[in-house]
C-alpha cells in the first residue's frame, strides 16, 4: 500500500490498486466514529457521445443521471436500500457533469457496508420493467428542476454561450430525453464505463486501512470483468462565440434578476495551470464581487441590489464565469458589472487576505470527512491524481498571477439573462 504524505498538512492518504484495477484512497480521522465512502465512476451527463474500438454511440442526456437511480435496483423487489436500513448505513448518490458517485455514511459493519457496496454496484441488474417504472419518478424530478428558478437560469445561460458542448443539458435530461432511454442503452453505458479501471474508491473516518483494503481484495476477487477497452468521449468543435448575447425571460421569482455570463478560451490563461486557476478565479471574483467587496457594498447602499455573487469553473476548453445579482434596476446594475469586469482590482491586501482565509478553510476542512472525501474525489477527477501540495501552492499564489488572469478577462463573448417576475395575468394561466 502506497503513502501519500500532504505536505505541510501532516496529513496521509493511503492508495491501494486491487488486481481488478480499482484504486482506493483511505485517509484516517481517529476523533471520529464514522466513515465515509464513495465509489465513483469517470462518466457523467456530458458523455453521451462516444467511441469504443471503431464503433461509436450516442445515448440520450440524463443518461448517467438514470444509471444512477437504477443502479440500486438488486433484483425485481430488492434494493440496496433495503439493505443499508437492516445495516445501520444510509445510502445515496449523485451525478455530475463529469462523474457520478454513490456514497454510503455509517458508524458500524464497515467491512459489511463496504462489501456490499461493491456488490451492489457491480452488479449488473437491469429490466425494462424497472427502466419504465423509474421513468415516471424522473421524469417528475426532472419537472421540479425546471421549475426552481436557480437552477433553470443556471442552464438556460450555459444554453445561450455553449453550441456543442453538453454541459448545455440539464443532467437530469429533459422528460423528452428520458422517454428515450432504453435497456439497450443502460446496458451498453454500464458495461462500457462501469469497470473498475474507470472508477476509483474513496473512504474517510475512522478505520484500519489495511483491513478495508482486504476487504476490497476479497470482495472484488470473486467478481469478473472484461478486458478493459477505454472509451473515446466524442466532442463537438465548440465555437468561442456565444449561442446568444442577451435574452429576456419571465420565470417564477419575486424580484428581477440578472446572470451575466462570460465564456472566455481556456487558452488566454496562458502559462497558468488548472490548479492554480481554479485557485485563482474564485480569489479575485470574490475580491470584486463578493460579499465584503466594495462593489457589492457600494451597491447595496445605494439599493440597486439585494443580492449578488459571483462563480466560475473551467468547462473544457473554456473558462466560464458568472455574475448573478437580485435588482430592481437591471440596466444600471449590468453597467457597472460590465465597468467592474474591464477594472477588475488586485488589491495585495485583500489578495493575501483572501488567500490565508482559503489556507485556514484547507486545513479545517481536515476535520470534516465528508470535505476530505470531496476533496480526494475532485483531485481524482480534475487532475487524475491527489495533489499532494496543494498548502504550499494556495501560499504560493503570487500577487503577478492574479494580475494576469484579470488581463485575460474581458468583455467579448458575454452572454446575458435577464429574469422579470411572471405577470399576474400569466401566473393565473
Amino acid at each position: 500500500m502506497k503513502e501519500i504524505k500532504l505536505k505541510n498538512l501532516n496529513e496521509t492518504i493511503y492508495e491501494h490498486i486491487d488486481d481488478s484495477g480499482l484504486k482506493t484512497y483511505m485517509w484516517v480521522n481517529e476523533k471520529v466514529n464514522s466513515c465515509y465512502m464513495t465509489l465513483s465512476v469517470r462518466y457523467g451527463s456530458i458523455h453521451t457521445d462516444f467511441k469504443v474500438g471503431n464503433k461509436k454511440f450516442k445515448v440520450p442526456n440524463g443518461l448517467a443521471h438514470f444509471l444512477e437511480h437504477i443502479k440500486f435496483n438488486e433484483s425485481d423487489d430488492y434494493t440496496a436500500h433495503d439493505f443499508y436500513y437492516k445495516s445501520g448505513g444510509d445510502a445515496n448518490a449523485f451525478t455530475t457533469f463529469d462523474f457520478t458517485s454513490y456514497l454510503i455514511f455509517s458508524t458500524e459493519n464497515l467491512a459489511d457496508n463496504l462489501r456490499h457496496l461493491l456488490d451492489f454496484v457491480y452488479n449488473p441488474f437491469f429490466t425494462k420493467k424497472l427502466i419504465n417504472k423509474e421513468k415516471g419518478i424522473i421524469t417528475e424530478e426532472a419537472n421540479m428542476g425546471s421549475d426552481d428558478s436557480h437552477s433553470l437560469s443556471y442552464y438556460l445561460l450555459l444554453q445561450n454561450m455553449f453550441h456543442e458542448l453538453n454541459y448545455r443539458n440539464f443532467i437530469t435530461g429533459t422528460p423528452e430525453d428520458i422517454k428515450e432511454i432504453s435497456l439497450d442503452h443502460i446496458v451498453n453505458v454500464y458495461n462500457n464505463f462501469y469497470h473498475p479501471e474507470n472508477m476509483f474508491l474513496c473512504i474517510t473516518g475512522n478505520f484500519n486501512p489495511y483491513d478495508m483494503a482486504k476487504t476490497i481484495s476479497e470482495t472484488m476477487s470473486s467478481k469478473e470483468f472484461s478486458l478493459y477497452v477505454k472509451p473515446v468521449i466524442q466532442k463537438g468543435k465548440e465555437p468561442k462565440e456565444v449561442v446568444k448575447e442577451i435574452e429576456t425571460i419571465q420565470m417564477n421569482v419575486t424580484s428581477p434578476k440578472v446572470k451575466y455570463g462570460l465564456k472566455i478560451p481556456r487558452s488566454k490563461f496562458k502559462n497558468i495551470d488548472d490548479f492554480s486557476l481554479r485557485a485563482l478565479l474564485p480569489v479575485l471574483l470574490n475580491a470584486n464581487f463578493g460579499n465584503t467587496s466594495d462593489f457589492k457594498e457600494e451597491l447595496t447602499s445605494k439599493g440597486l441590489i439585494t443580492s449578488l455573487y459571483p462563480s466560475a469553473g473551467i468547462y473544457d476548453e473554456f473558462v466560464v464565469i458568472m455574475i448573478t445579482a437580485d435588482t430592481n434596476y437591471v440596466d444600471e446594475v449590468i453597467s457597472r458589472i460590465e465597468n467592474q469586469i474591464a477594472n477588475l482590482k488586485v488589491d495585495k491586501k485583500e489578495i493575501m487576505r483572501k488567500i490565508k482565509a482559503n489556507v485556514a478553510t484547507l486545513i479545517l476542512d481536515f476535520d470534516d470527512i465528508e470535505k476530505v472525501n470531496s476533496l480526494i474525489q475532485d483531485d481524482l477527477i480534475n487532475y487524475h491524481k491527489i495533489i499532494d501540495d496543494a498548502l504550499e501552492r494556495y501560499k504560493s499564489l503570487s500577487i503577478e498571477s492574479f494580475k494576469d488572469v484579470a488581463s485575460a478577462i474581458g468583455l467579448q463573448n458575454k452572454s446575458i439573462l435577464i429574469i422579470n417576475p411572471e405577470k399576474e395575468d400569466e401566473k393565473k394561466n
